[in-house]
């Protein structure tokens, strides 16, 4: 979403309009499912712009800023902060009018999705999770999971439409002009409303079509979990060649249906198994310390160079740690929101891990982090260090001549691999010759730091 071009006032005009009335069982999901991951803000905004149309005829109203902000009771800031939320959630489109005209802003308010559309989005329902918890996560899915009814000794008597009605033949065969002209204005708005198809821009989806289309797999079902396979290229660098084998890895072979579970399941595990390339190098060690922009010029080739979960393993490997299945759901619900690139998401794993000194990445952390450079524009990774060094800079001023030693900085903590004279092999898995070598170099280093031979 493009921001507007000024900055949202009280005084500002907006038309919030919808297409249809709230219906009442998305109501219910609205104030089930999608109230825990908005917070208060947000959904009493949607509650209120619902409300507000629902006055009208034409589900059509005009206020001000200043209207809302009286019936929410909230600052500028935090509705902001709230139609943002919205937004992200698929709840609300905004839209800019022409230039002098009123309304300025133009509010389009959107069903929330069925429960079990919501339950089968990856993002949602795993934001739900991460919010709600587990217990609380099962008893909504209970809630809404459609009761399954023993028919196994009913024996069915019902009556089929032509059993009852009466239709010509013919019309049925060839509908009149009006049944068609009627049905292509419904397709028509259907298609209007429909989200736009996720894409990654170095990533063919029509590729990887053709390279399915001589396998037995169900195009058509493929199309569904569109957004699922972007998102595992965002994090893992998947081409389209090792996306297809996965996805028929993955595939049910009395139904050719693509199961979702079992492939996210096959590319973490294959993700897991291998060992992206680490070389130490004596240079690394033995060298004189580079400057703190050729550490910071090393870190940000090294960000460009990795995806994040590559990236993520790099730095467990230097820590003697791995990475746990926590940590991996944050990543990948950062990347799959597509804010920022997979650099930009790098240095942001290195910054809670390695700058901050965290021993695990946690989710408020994160999103602390995250919003922040979002707030900063954050678009590249020379951004992200950027917010950094600004962040510290404030953090600092009421400290000037105290404890300035304890302040972190890049140059402190680069891991190996980081530095600027590493050089990286292709990303292909380590043999067992390459993975004893490369622990032998790693007992000669601790044996380095620890004052040996």
């Amino acid at each position: 979403m493009v921001e507007p071009k000024q900055p949202l006032m009280p005084k500002t005009t907006v038309a919030i309009v919808a297409t249809t009335r709230l219906q009442d069982e998305r109501r219910r999901v609205l104030d089930l499912l999608y109230q825990p991951i908005l917070g208060v803000s947000a959904y009493s905004l949607a509650t209120v712009m619902w409300r507000q149309v629902a006055l009208t005829a034409d589900l059509k109203v005009e206020v001000t800023h200043t209207d809302l902000l009286a019936l929410l009771n909230i600052s500028m800031t935090a509705l902001e902060s709230a139609r943002q939320r919205l937004e992200a959630a698929s709840l609300l489109r905004t839209y800019e009018n022409q230039p002098d005209r009123m309304p300025e802003l133009i509010y389009e308010l959107q069903q929330p999705v069925s429960g079990e559309m919501f339950f089968k989005d990856d993002l949602l329902s795993l934001l739900l999770l991460e919010v709600v918890g587990e217990r609380q996560f099962e008893r909504l899915r209970q809630a809404f999971l459609p009761r399954q009814l023993k028919r196994d000794k009913w024996h069915e008597i019902s009556k089929s439409f032509l059993d009852v009605f009466s239709l010509d033949n013919r019309l049925i065969a060839t509908p009149p002009k009006l049944i068609e002209t009627t049905k292509a204005a419904f397709d028509q708005g259907q298609t209007s409303v429909e989200p736009e198809q996720p894409t990654a821009p170095d990533f063919d989806f029509g590729l990887l079509s053709e390279l399915l289309k001589r396998s037995y797999i169900d195009l058509t079902d493929l199309q569904q979990y569109r957004q699922l396979i972007i998102n595992e290229h965002l994090l893992y660098g998947i081409d389209e060649t090792e996306m297809a084998r996965y996805i028929g890895d993955a595939t049910n072979l009395a139904t050719n249906k693509l199961d979702a579970t079992q492939f996210k399941r096959t590319v973490a595990a294959a993700y897991q198994s291998e060992t992206t390339p680490v070389v130490a190098s004596q240079k690394a060690v033995t060298a004189k310390k580079a400057s703190e922009s050729q550490e910071e010029t090393a870190l940000i080739a090294a960000a460009k160079q990795y995806e994040p979960m590559a990236f993520l393993a790099q730095i467990r490997q230097q820590q003697g740690g791995y990475v746990a299945s926590g940590e991996q759901r944050i990543v990948e619900q950062i990347a799959s929101k597509q804010i920022f690139s997979s650099p930009v998401i790098n240095i942001l794993i290195y910054e809670v891990l390695i700058d901050l000194n965290n021993p695990t990445i946690t989710q408020r952390l994160t999103d602390t982090v995250a919003n922040r450079w979002a707030q900063d524009g954050v678009k590249t990774p020379e951004d992200a260090l950027a917010s950094i060094r600004k962040f510290k800079a404030e953090r600092a001023k009421p400290k000037v001549g105290r404890r300035r030693n304890n302040q972190k900085n890049i140059k402190e903590t680069l891991p190996d691999w980081a530095k600027n004279d590493y050089q990286p092999t292709t990303k292909k898995p380590l043999t067992q010759s390459d993975k004893e070598q490369f622990n032998a170099q790693l007992n000669k280093l601790k044996k380095l730091r620890n004052g040996g031979d």
